[in-house]
């Protein structure tokens, strides 16, 4: 911890020296590999996106962000990544410009983009692979609206709000894995072809035995399961929607150079303190589910399509 606040001091001493552009910290947690892979990843994006010098800080799970955010200077854009210390930077009040990524839920007081894709990336990749779907389901939470996916309506409990391209998303409710299980059984049997059913970052409280009975039944009857974890689809998920960890980077980059210049995000609007949803994504596709489906992958479709998973 000594050393940290050494090197802080240091860092602080040699902007009151230079007359150099606003510097970006990013603040990270040291994790083991493959986590530690997905955090350069981010960062290396980031300092792309940013453009000018960054300083990189690594924390110990012993160390908090806090104490290092109170003293930085104001001015400088603080990008915090992970959802340990963007939690204890959210809880306070801070008067800095904090910027939060890599996180799975949302934050308060805080810049930052989510892990959550919004609803406009996933409903243009299905779209395009899967015209004929017109209503796209959720579990979720409870207090989860169509706001959180980035539509801007709705608020009841159970919601079918008009979404992008056409769609209807609509929310079911659910307090834990259990209540969630007779959600699902409840849904799998009215669904058919013209639905297709997403299985959020968090899971959606989706094991492996539900997740099994949920790909055996849109086997049969034909509708659609996507996922934002790439791990379902080689169990069988159509696809998968998830991050692309150096886009995502790049613009956490972009926006912490947003907020350093102090520039709004169009003309005549404030930059307001709140999480943005995922819109850097990879896409990876089952082919043999989308061959049962009886989907025509075309070289125009396989462009979208970052990794397909051969059929056997």
């Amino acid at each position: 911890m000594r050393a940290l606040f050494v090197a802080l001091a240091a860092l602080i001493f040699c902007r009151s020296v230079t007359a150099a552009a606003v510097e970006l910290v990013i603040v990270y947690p040291q994790v083991r590999e493959p986590f530690a892979r997905v955090f350069e990843e981010i960062v290396r994006g980031a300092e792309d996106g940013y453009g000018q010098k960054v300083q990189r800080v690594a924390l110990a799970e012993n160390q908090s962000p806090v104490d290092f955010v109170h003293v930085l200077d104001r001015q400088s854009p603080v990008l915090v990544l992970g959802n340990r210390l963007a939690r204890q930077v959210s809880k306070q009040n801070l008067q800095h410009k904090v910027i939060v990524g890599a996180v799975n839920g949302e934050f308060n007081g805080v810049y930052g983009i989510s892990l959550t894709p919004s609803f406009e990336s996933i409903s243009s990749k299905l779209r395009f692979l899967v015209p004929s779907v017109r209503k796209v389901h959720v579990i979720a939470k409870p207090g989860t609206t169509a706001g959180d996916f980035d539509l801007g309506v709705g608020n009841s409990p159970v919601q079918e709000s008009e979404g992008l391209h056409g769609f209807s998303l609509i929310i079911h409710e659910a307090e834990d894995i259990r209540t969630a299980a007779t959600v699902y059984r409840n849904l799998m049997q009215t669904l058919d072809k013209d639905d297709a059913l997403w299985i959020l970052p968090r899971g959606s409280f989706v094991n492996n035995a539900m997740l099994s009975i949920l790909l055996q039944e849109s086997w049969e009857k034909r509708f659609v399961v996507f996922s934002s974890n790439p791990v379902h689809v080689k169990r069988g998920a159509l696809f998968s929607v998830y991050p692309n960890n150096y886009k995502m980077g790049l613009s956490l980059g972009h926006l912490a150079q947003t907020i350093a210049d102090d520039q709004p995000f169009s003309e005549g609007q404030e930059i307001v303190r709140e999480m943005q949803l995922l819109s850097d994504v990879f896409v990876t596709l089952n082919e043999r589910t989308s061959n049962h489906l009886g989907i025509n992958l075309t070289d125009d479709m396989r462009e979208h399509i970052d990794l397909v998973l051969p059929a056997r």
